[in-house]
Protein backbone atom coordinates (compact mmCIF):
# COMPACT_ATOMS: atom_id res chain seq x y z
CA UNK A 1 0.00 0.00 0.00
CA UNK A 2 1.99 2.93 -1.34
CA UNK A 3 1.25 6.57 -0.52
CA UNK A 4 0.18 7.07 -4.14
CA UNK A 5 -2.38 4.25 -4.19
CA UNK A 6 -6.13 4.66 -3.92
CA UNK A 7 -6.19 2.09 -1.12
CA UNK A 8 -3.89 4.33 0.96
CA UNK A 9 -6.14 7.35 0.47
CA UNK A 10 -9.14 5.31 1.65
CA UNK A 11 -7.14 4.00 4.60
CA UNK A 12 -6.02 7.54 5.48
CA UNK A 13 -9.56 8.90 5.34
CA UNK A 14 -10.82 6.15 7.68
CA UNK A 15 -7.85 6.60 10.04
CA UNK A 16 -8.34 10.37 10.31
CA UNK A 17 -12.10 10.07 10.87
CA UNK A 18 -11.55 7.48 13.59
CA UNK A 19 -8.87 9.64 15.17
CA UNK A 20 -10.99 12.77 15.47
CA UNK A 21 -14.19 11.02 16.64
CA UNK A 22 -12.35 9.06 19.35
CA UNK A 23 -12.10 10.63 22.84
CA UNK A 24 -8.89 12.62 23.21
CA UNK A 25 -7.25 10.33 25.77
CA UNK A 26 -7.52 7.34 23.42
CA UNK A 27 -6.58 9.00 20.13
CA UNK A 28 -3.01 7.79 20.37
CA UNK A 29 -4.39 4.24 20.39
CA UNK A 30 -6.02 4.95 17.02
CA UNK A 31 -2.66 6.11 15.68
CA UNK A 32 -0.98 2.94 16.96
CA UNK A 33 -3.62 0.65 15.47
CA UNK A 34 -3.52 2.58 12.18
CA UNK A 35 0.26 2.28 12.08
CA UNK A 36 0.15 -1.48 12.48
CA UNK A 37 -2.63 -1.86 9.90
CA UNK A 38 -0.67 0.27 7.45
CA UNK A 39 2.56 -1.66 7.99
CA UNK A 40 0.71 -4.96 7.65
CA UNK A 41 -0.48 -3.94 4.18
CA UNK A 42 2.95 -2.56 3.25
CA UNK A 43 5.14 -5.43 4.41
CA UNK A 44 2.98 -8.28 5.68
CA UNK A 45 3.37 -10.44 8.77
CA UNK A 46 7.15 -10.73 8.46
CA UNK A 47 7.65 -6.95 8.48
CA UNK A 48 5.22 -6.48 11.37
CA UNK A 49 7.05 -9.17 13.36
CA UNK A 50 10.39 -7.50 12.68
CA UNK A 51 9.36 -4.05 13.86
CA UNK A 52 7.62 -5.56 16.89
CA UNK A 53 10.86 -7.33 17.82
CA UNK A 54 12.74 -4.02 17.55
CA UNK A 55 10.11 -2.25 19.65
CA UNK A 56 10.20 -4.87 22.40
CA UNK A 57 13.99 -5.02 22.59
CA UNK A 58 14.31 -1.23 22.59
CA UNK A 59 11.56 -0.84 25.19
CA UNK A 60 13.12 -3.45 27.51
CA UNK A 61 16.63 -2.04 27.05
CA UNK A 62 15.37 1.49 27.69
CA UNK A 63 13.71 0.48 30.96
CA UNK A 64 16.83 -1.44 31.94
CA UNK A 65 19.11 1.50 31.09
CA UNK A 66 16.88 3.91 33.02
CA UNK A 67 16.91 1.65 36.07
CA UNK A 68 20.70 1.37 36.03
CA UNK A 69 21.01 5.13 35.64
CA UNK A 70 18.78 5.80 38.65
CA UNK A 71 20.83 3.37 40.71
CA UNK A 72 23.98 5.16 39.56
CA UNK A 73 25.52 1.91 38.40
CA UNK A 74 29.02 1.84 36.95
CA UNK A 75 29.37 3.17 33.44
CA UNK A 76 30.36 -0.19 31.97
CA UNK A 77 27.26 -1.81 33.46
CA UNK A 78 24.97 1.01 32.28
CA UNK A 79 26.36 0.58 28.78
CA UNK A 80 25.38 -3.10 28.65
CA UNK A 81 21.69 -2.71 27.61
CA UNK A 82 22.66 -0.11 24.99
CA UNK A 83 25.41 -2.25 23.49
CA UNK A 84 23.33 -5.44 23.50
CA UNK A 85 20.25 -3.90 21.91
CA UNK A 86 22.16 -1.93 19.29
CA UNK A 87 24.24 -4.96 18.34
CA UNK A 88 21.14 -7.12 17.86
CA UNK A 89 19.11 -4.59 15.91
CA UNK A 90 21.89 -3.27 13.72
CA UNK A 91 22.91 -6.87 13.13
CA UNK A 92 19.38 -7.60 11.89
CA UNK A 93 19.44 -4.44 9.77
CA UNK A 94 22.70 -5.51 8.15
CA UNK A 95 21.40 -9.04 7.54
CA UNK A 96 18.16 -7.92 5.90
CA UNK A 97 19.82 -5.18 3.81
CA UNK A 98 22.63 -7.41 2.62
CA UNK A 99 20.83 -10.76 2.62
CA UNK A 100 21.42 -11.25 -1.10
CA UNK A 101 25.17 -10.85 -0.62
CA UNK A 102 25.29 -12.95 2.55
CA UNK A 103 23.00 -15.76 1.40
CA UNK A 104 22.37 -15.56 -2.36
CA UNK A 105 19.89 -18.44 -2.22
CA UNK A 106 17.53 -16.31 -0.10
CA UNK A 107 17.53 -13.31 -2.40
CA UNK A 108 16.83 -9.90 -0.91
CA UNK A 109 14.69 -9.98 2.24
CA UNK A 110 13.16 -6.54 1.94
CA UNK A 111 11.55 -5.04 5.04
CA UNK A 112 10.15 -1.60 4.15
CA UNK A 113 11.60 1.24 6.20
CA UNK A 114 13.80 -0.96 8.39
CA UNK A 115 16.68 1.54 8.27
CA UNK A 116 14.47 4.42 9.35
CA UNK A 117 12.84 2.80 12.37
CA UNK A 118 16.11 1.13 13.42
CA UNK A 119 17.95 4.46 13.38
CA UNK A 120 15.10 6.14 15.26
CA UNK A 121 15.12 3.34 17.83
CA UNK A 122 18.89 3.58 18.24
CA UNK A 123 18.71 7.34 18.72
CA UNK A 124 16.01 7.00 21.38
CA UNK A 125 17.92 4.31 23.28
CA UNK A 126 21.15 6.32 23.14
CA UNK A 127 19.31 9.38 24.50
CA UNK A 128 17.93 7.27 27.34
CA UNK A 129 21.44 6.05 28.14
CA UNK A 130 22.83 9.60 28.21
CA UNK A 131 19.86 10.97 30.14
CA UNK A 132 18.57 13.17 27.29
CA UNK A 133 15.27 11.25 27.14
CA UNK A 134 13.28 9.47 29.86
CA UNK A 135 12.71 5.71 29.46
CA UNK A 136 9.15 4.98 28.38
CA UNK A 137 7.35 2.68 30.82
CA UNK A 138 4.42 1.84 28.57
CA UNK A 139 5.40 -0.53 25.73
CA UNK A 140 2.45 0.58 23.60
CA UNK A 141 3.51 4.21 23.79
CA UNK A 142 7.03 3.20 22.82
CA UNK A 143 5.52 1.21 19.94
CA UNK A 144 3.70 4.28 18.58
CA UNK A 145 6.84 6.40 18.74
CA UNK A 146 8.73 3.87 16.62
CA UNK A 147 5.92 2.90 14.24
CA UNK A 148 4.03 6.17 13.57
CA UNK A 149 2.79 5.33 10.08
CA UNK A 150 3.36 8.58 8.09
CA UNK A 151 7.10 8.44 8.71
CA UNK A 152 7.51 4.68 9.03
CA UNK A 153 8.56 3.71 5.52
CA UNK A 154 10.92 6.52 4.47
CA UNK A 155 11.30 8.89 7.38
CA UNK A 156 12.02 11.48 8.55
CA UNK A 157 14.01 10.05 11.47
CA UNK A 158 12.55 11.73 14.55
CA UNK A 159 14.04 12.15 18.01
CA UNK A 160 12.14 11.58 21.23
CA UNK A 161 11.88 15.33 21.84
CA UNK A 162 10.57 16.03 18.34
CA UNK A 163 7.26 14.21 18.33
CA UNK A 164 6.74 12.15 21.50
CA UNK A 165 4.52 14.57 23.41
CA UNK A 166 2.48 15.45 20.30
CA UNK A 167 1.72 11.79 19.59
CA UNK A 168 -0.17 11.49 22.88
CA UNK A 169 -1.67 14.98 23.13
CA UNK A 170 -4.92 13.98 21.41
CA UNK A 171 -5.08 17.14 19.29
CA UNK A 172 -8.50 18.16 18.06
CA UNK A 173 -9.30 19.07 14.48
CA UNK A 174 -7.93 22.47 13.50
CA UNK A 175 -8.75 24.26 10.24
CA UNK A 176 -5.43 26.05 9.78
CA UNK A 177 -3.40 22.98 10.64
CA UNK A 178 -5.50 20.80 8.33
CA UNK A 179 -5.34 23.29 5.48
CA UNK A 180 -1.55 23.50 5.68
CA UNK A 181 -1.31 19.72 5.95
CA UNK A 182 -3.50 19.14 2.88
CA UNK A 183 -1.54 21.71 0.88
CA UNK A 184 1.67 19.93 1.76
CA UNK A 185 0.20 16.55 0.83
CA UNK A 186 -0.88 17.90 -2.58
CA UNK A 187 2.61 19.35 -3.14
CA UNK A 188 4.12 15.98 -2.24
CA UNK A 189 1.90 14.19 -4.76
CA UNK A 190 2.80 16.78 -7.38
CA UNK A 191 6.53 16.20 -6.82
CA UNK A 192 6.17 12.43 -6.97
CA UNK A 193 3.64 11.96 -9.77
CA UNK A 194 4.37 14.88 -12.07
CA UNK A 195 8.16 15.11 -11.71
CA UNK A 196 9.68 11.92 -10.29
CA UNK A 197 7.44 9.47 -12.16
CA UNK A 198 7.90 11.29 -15.46
CA UNK A 199 11.69 11.35 -15.10
CA UNK A 200 11.82 7.64 -14.22
CA UNK A 201 11.36 6.19 -17.76
CA UNK A 202 14.21 8.27 -19.19
CA UNK A 203 16.54 7.55 -16.26
CA UNK A 204 15.82 3.82 -16.33
CA UNK A 205 16.22 3.54 -20.10
CA UNK A 206 19.58 5.31 -20.21
CA UNK A 207 21.14 3.75 -17.12
CA UNK A 208 20.07 0.25 -18.15
CA UNK A 209 21.25 0.63 -21.74
CA UNK A 210 23.94 3.30 -21.52
CA UNK A 211 26.12 1.63 -24.16
CA UNK A 212 23.52 2.55 -26.76
CA UNK A 213 23.66 6.26 -25.94
CA UNK A 214 26.20 9.03 -26.27
CA UNK A 215 27.76 11.07 -23.53
CA UNK A 216 25.34 13.99 -23.73
CA UNK A 217 22.33 11.69 -23.41
CA UNK A 218 23.98 10.11 -20.36
CA UNK A 219 24.62 13.55 -18.85
CA UNK A 220 20.99 14.45 -19.51
CA UNK A 221 19.86 11.26 -17.72
CA UNK A 222 22.16 11.96 -14.77
CA UNK A 223 20.69 15.46 -14.42
CA UNK A 224 17.19 13.99 -14.61
CA UNK A 225 18.11 11.41 -11.99
CA UNK A 226 19.20 14.18 -9.61
CA UNK A 227 15.81 15.82 -10.09
CA UNK A 228 13.95 12.50 -9.92
CA UNK A 229 15.43 11.33 -6.63
CA UNK A 230 14.85 14.74 -5.04
CA UNK A 231 11.22 14.94 -6.19
CA UNK A 232 10.62 11.30 -5.23
CA UNK A 233 12.16 11.41 -1.76
CA UNK A 234 11.07 14.93 -0.80
CA UNK A 235 7.64 14.28 -2.29
CA UNK A 236 7.11 11.29 0.00
CA UNK A 237 8.41 13.27 2.97
CA UNK A 238 5.99 16.12 2.23
CA UNK A 239 3.07 13.69 2.16
CA UNK A 240 4.22 12.22 5.48
CA UNK A 241 4.68 15.63 7.13
CA UNK A 242 1.33 16.83 5.80
CA UNK A 243 -0.49 13.84 7.30
CA UNK A 244 1.35 14.25 10.60
CA UNK A 245 0.51 17.95 10.74
CA UNK A 246 -3.21 17.24 10.36
CA UNK A 247 -3.16 15.25 13.63
CA UNK A 248 -0.96 17.84 15.35
CA UNK A 249 2.39 16.05 15.09
CA UNK A 250 5.38 17.97 13.76
CA UNK A 251 8.28 15.72 12.69
CA UNK A 252 11.50 17.53 11.73
CA UNK A 253 12.09 18.80 8.20
CA UNK A 254 14.17 16.56 5.96
CA UNK A 255 15.07 18.87 3.05
CA UNK A 256 16.07 22.50 2.65
CA UNK A 257 16.48 23.52 -1.02
CA UNK A 258 19.43 21.17 -1.70
CA UNK A 259 20.03 22.41 -5.27
CA UNK A 260 21.03 25.81 -3.86
CA UNK A 261 23.86 24.36 -1.77
CA UNK A 262 27.18 26.21 -1.99
CA UNK A 263 29.34 23.13 -1.37
CA UNK A 264 29.08 19.38 -1.05
CA UNK A 265 29.06 19.57 2.75
CA UNK A 266 26.35 22.25 2.55
CA UNK A 267 24.36 19.93 0.28
CA UNK A 268 24.40 17.19 2.92
CA UNK A 269 23.23 19.70 5.51
CA UNK A 270 20.22 20.32 3.27
CA UNK A 271 19.59 16.76 2.02
CA UNK A 272 18.07 14.04 4.25
CA UNK A 273 18.66 16.36 7.20
CA UNK A 274 17.46 13.95 9.87
CA UNK A 275 19.89 11.22 8.77
CA UNK A 276 22.70 13.77 8.64
CA UNK A 277 22.02 15.06 12.16
CA UNK A 278 21.65 11.47 13.40
CA UNK A 279 25.06 10.54 11.98
CA UNK A 280 26.57 13.76 13.35
CA UNK A 281 25.30 13.25 16.90
CA UNK A 282 25.61 9.47 17.21
CA UNK A 283 28.62 8.70 15.01
CA UNK A 284 30.73 11.77 14.15
CA UNK A 285 30.89 13.29 17.65
CA UNK A 286 31.51 9.97 19.44
CA UNK A 287 34.26 9.15 16.92
CA UNK A 288 35.87 12.57 17.17
CA UNK A 289 35.78 12.58 20.98
CA UNK A 290 36.85 8.95 21.44
CA UNK A 291 40.05 8.03 23.23
CA UNK A 292 41.75 6.49 20.14
CA UNK A 293 41.03 9.63 18.12
CA UNK A 294 42.44 11.75 20.95
CA UNK A 295 45.64 9.71 20.92
CA UNK A 296 45.87 10.06 17.15
CA UNK A 297 45.43 13.82 17.43
CA UNK A 298 48.23 14.13 20.01
CA UNK A 299 50.53 12.02 17.84
CA UNK A 300 49.80 14.11 14.76
CA UNK A 301 50.45 17.33 16.69
CA UNK A 302 53.91 16.10 17.59
CA UNK A 303 54.75 15.03 14.05
CA UNK A 304 52.94 17.56 11.82
CA UNK A 305 52.01 20.45 14.10
CA UNK A 306 48.93 21.72 15.94
CA UNK A 307 46.68 22.26 12.93
CA UNK A 308 47.24 18.77 11.54
CA UNK A 309 46.62 17.26 14.97
CA UNK A 310 43.31 19.11 15.15
CA UNK A 311 42.00 18.77 11.61
CA UNK A 312 43.10 15.27 10.52
CA UNK A 313 41.09 13.37 13.17
CA UNK A 314 38.01 15.38 12.14
CA UNK A 315 38.74 14.53 8.48
CA UNK A 316 39.02 10.85 9.35
CA UNK A 317 35.74 10.92 11.30
CA UNK A 318 34.07 12.76 8.41
CA UNK A 319 35.27 10.12 5.96
CA UNK A 320 33.90 7.36 8.23
CA UNK A 321 30.49 9.07 8.37
CA UNK A 322 30.15 9.29 4.59
CA UNK A 323 31.50 5.79 4.13
CA UNK A 324 28.63 4.67 6.37
CA UNK A 325 26.25 6.71 4.19
CA UNK A 326 27.45 4.69 1.20
CA UNK A 327 27.03 1.37 3.01
CA UNK A 328 23.58 2.49 4.20
CA UNK A 329 22.55 2.82 0.56
CA UNK A 330 23.66 -0.76 -0.18
CA UNK A 331 26.51 -3.26 -0.19
CA UNK A 332 27.47 -2.99 -3.89
CA UNK A 333 30.87 -1.51 -4.68
CA UNK A 334 29.45 1.45 -6.60
CA UNK A 335 27.44 2.59 -3.56
CA UNK A 336 30.42 2.14 -1.26
CA UNK A 337 32.45 4.17 -3.77
CA UNK A 338 29.69 6.80 -3.72
CA UNK A 339 29.99 7.19 0.05
CA UNK A 340 33.79 7.06 0.04
CA UNK A 341 34.01 9.70 -2.72
CA UNK A 342 31.77 12.03 -0.70
CA UNK A 343 34.00 11.44 2.31
CA UNK A 344 37.20 12.14 0.39
CA UNK A 345 35.87 15.34 -1.19
CA UNK A 346 34.44 16.77 2.03
CA UNK A 347 37.44 15.73 4.15
CA UNK A 348 39.81 17.26 1.59
CA UNK A 349 37.84 20.51 1.64
CA UNK A 350 38.23 20.68 5.42
CA UNK A 351 41.98 20.16 5.18
CA UNK A 352 42.45 22.59 2.28
CA UNK A 353 40.22 25.32 3.73
CA UNK A 354 43.12 27.73 4.60
CA UNK A 355 44.46 27.46 1.03
CA UNK A 356 40.99 28.11 -0.38
CA UNK A 357 40.64 31.18 1.86
CA UNK A 358 43.92 32.57 0.54
CA UNK A 359 42.74 32.07 -3.04
CA UNK A 360 39.51 33.87 -2.21
CA UNK A 361 41.45 36.80 -0.78
CA UNK A 362 43.60 37.07 -3.90
CA UNK A 363 40.61 36.84 -6.25
CA UNK A 364 38.47 39.19 -4.17
CA UNK A 365 35.74 36.57 -3.66
CA UNK A 366 36.18 36.24 0.09
CA UNK A 367 32.86 36.51 1.87
CA UNK A 368 31.03 37.05 -1.40
CA UNK A 369 27.96 34.80 -1.38
CA UNK A 370 25.68 36.81 -3.63
CA UNK A 371 25.28 37.26 -7.33
CA UNK A 372 27.84 35.48 -9.47
CA UNK A 373 29.62 33.86 -6.51
CA UNK A 374 26.47 32.15 -5.25
CA UNK A 375 25.42 30.98 -8.72
CA UNK A 376 28.90 29.65 -9.43
CA UNK A 377 29.02 27.79 -6.08
CA UNK A 378 25.61 26.21 -6.67
CA UNK A 379 26.48 25.12 -10.23
CA UNK A 380 29.86 23.74 -9.11
CA UNK A 381 28.19 21.75 -6.34
CA UNK A 382 25.55 20.44 -8.75
CA UNK A 383 28.30 19.34 -11.15
CA UNK A 384 30.10 17.47 -8.36
CA UNK A 385 26.83 15.83 -7.38
CA UNK A 386 26.26 14.86 -11.00
CA UNK A 387 29.60 13.05 -11.05
CA UNK A 388 28.73 11.25 -7.81
CA UNK A 389 25.28 10.27 -9.15
CA UNK A 390 26.98 8.01 -11.70
CA UNK A 391 28.02 5.80 -8.80
CA UNK A 392 24.78 6.18 -6.85
CA UNK A 393 22.50 5.10 -9.71
CA UNK A 394 24.60 2.65 -11.75
CA UNK A 395 24.00 -1.09 -11.34
CA UNK A 396 27.65 -1.76 -10.46
CA UNK A 397 31.02 -0.05 -10.06
CA UNK A 398 32.07 -1.32 -13.47
CA UNK A 399 28.87 0.11 -14.94
CA UNK A 400 29.51 3.52 -13.35
CA UNK A 401 33.06 3.65 -14.71
CA UNK A 402 31.86 2.52 -18.15
CA UNK A 403 29.24 5.28 -18.16
CA UNK A 404 31.90 7.85 -17.29
CA UNK A 405 34.09 6.56 -20.10
CA UNK A 406 31.15 6.69 -22.51
CA UNK A 407 30.41 10.24 -21.38
CA UNK A 408 33.88 11.59 -22.07
CA UNK A 409 34.95 9.59 -25.11
CA UNK A 410 31.65 9.22 -27.02
CA UNK A 411 29.71 12.48 -26.46
CA UNK A 412 27.48 12.38 -29.63
CA UNK A 413 26.17 15.90 -29.22
CA UNK A 414 23.79 15.48 -32.20
CA UNK A 415 21.62 13.09 -30.14
CA UNK A 416 20.24 16.09 -28.30
CA UNK A 417 18.36 17.25 -31.40
CA UNK A 418 18.13 14.30 -33.81
CA UNK A 419 15.13 12.71 -32.10
CA UNK A 420 17.05 10.36 -29.83
CA UNK A 421 15.52 12.00 -26.74
CA UNK A 422 12.05 10.92 -27.85
CA UNK A 423 13.17 7.27 -27.87
CA UNK A 424 13.89 7.18 -24.12
CA UNK A 425 10.38 6.29 -22.93
CA UNK A 426 8.83 9.76 -22.90
CA UNK A 427 7.19 11.58 -25.81
CA UNK A 428 7.06 15.30 -26.48
CA UNK A 429 4.01 15.92 -24.29
CA UNK A 430 5.67 14.02 -21.46
CA UNK A 431 8.80 16.17 -21.68
CA UNK A 432 6.63 19.30 -21.58
CA UNK A 433 4.89 18.07 -18.41
CA UNK A 434 8.24 17.13 -16.85
CA UNK A 435 9.81 20.46 -17.80
CA UNK A 436 6.89 22.47 -16.41
CA UNK A 437 6.89 20.48 -13.18
CA UNK A 438 10.65 20.88 -12.76
CA UNK A 439 10.40 24.62 -13.37
CA UNK A 440 7.70 24.93 -10.69
CA UNK A 441 9.82 22.86 -8.26
CA UNK A 442 12.93 25.00 -8.77
CA UNK A 443 10.94 28.23 -8.66
CA UNK A 444 9.33 27.23 -5.38
CA UNK A 445 12.70 26.31 -3.89
CA UNK A 446 14.17 29.60 -5.12
CA UNK A 447 11.41 31.60 -3.45
CA UNK A 448 11.87 29.61 -0.24
CA UNK A 449 15.64 30.09 -0.38
CA UNK A 450 15.02 33.83 -0.57
CA UNK A 451 13.23 33.64 2.78
CA UNK A 452 9.56 33.43 1.79
CA UNK A 453 7.44 30.51 2.99
CA UNK A 454 5.35 29.52 -0.03
CA UNK A 455 2.66 27.87 2.11
CA UNK A 456 2.18 30.99 4.21
CA UNK A 457 2.30 33.14 1.09
CA UNK A 458 -0.53 31.10 -0.42
CA UNK A 459 -2.55 31.23 2.80
CA UNK A 460 -2.28 35.04 2.90
CA UNK A 461 -3.47 35.39 -0.69
CA UNK A 462 -7.08 35.88 -1.76
CA UNK A 463 -9.37 32.84 -1.40
CA UNK A 464 -9.99 32.84 -5.16
CA UNK A 465 -6.26 32.55 -5.86
CA UNK A 466 -5.88 29.79 -3.26
CA UNK A 467 -8.70 27.86 -4.89
CA UNK A 468 -7.22 28.28 -8.38
CA UNK A 469 -3.74 27.13 -7.31
CA UNK A 470 -5.01 24.04 -5.48
CA UNK A 471 -7.50 23.23 -8.26
CA UNK A 472 -4.81 23.43 -10.95
CA UNK A 473 -2.45 21.29 -8.84
CA UNK A 474 -5.10 18.63 -8.23
CA UNK A 475 -6.19 18.59 -11.87
CA UNK A 476 -2.57 18.28 -12.97
CA UNK A 477 -2.12 15.28 -10.70
CA UNK A 478 -5.36 13.70 -11.85
CA UNK A 479 -4.87 14.31 -15.58
CA UNK A 480 -1.14 13.85 -15.95
CA UNK A 481 -0.23 11.79 -12.90
CA UNK A 482 -3.00 9.31 -12.23
CA UNK A 483 -4.29 8.65 -15.74
CA UNK A 484 -1.11 9.08 -17.78
CA UNK A 485 0.45 6.09 -19.53
CA UNK A 486 3.77 7.92 -19.70
CA UNK A 487 4.41 8.07 -15.94
CA UNK A 488 5.65 4.95 -14.21
CA UNK A 489 3.57 3.74 -11.29
CA UNK A 490 6.65 3.10 -9.18
CA UNK A 491 7.09 2.88 -5.45
CA UNK A 492 9.12 5.54 -3.69
CA UNK A 493 12.84 4.99 -4.19
CA UNK A 494 13.71 5.24 -0.49
CA UNK A 495 10.87 2.95 0.59
CA UNK A 496 13.33 0.08 0.14
CA UNK A 497 15.76 1.44 2.69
Amino acid sequence: MSFVSLSFLLFLAVALICYFVTPRRFRWCVLLLSSYVFYWFVGGLFAVSSITFTILTVYASGVWAGLLRRKQAKRALRRAPLALCLTVNFGLLAFFKFSESLLPSLGTLLIPGISFYTFQAAGYLTDVYTGKAPPERNPLRAALFLSFFPQLVQGPISRHGDIFSDLFAGHGWDWERSRSGVQRIIWGYFMKMIIANYAAPVVNTVFEGFRSHGGFIIIFAVLLYSIQIYADFAGGINIALGIANIVGVKPPENFRQPFFASSLSDFWRRWHITLGTWLRDYLFYPLTLSAPMGKLGRLLRKVFGNRAGKILPACLATFCVYFVVGVWHGSSLNLIAFGAANGVIISSSLFLEPLVEKLREKTGLRGSMSGFGRVFSALRTFAILGFLRYFARAESLRGALSMLRQTFFHPRLRELWNGALLELGLDGKGFIVLGAGTFILLARDFITERGTDCGQLLNRSRPVLQFVVLFVALMSIMLFGVYSDEALSANFIYAGY
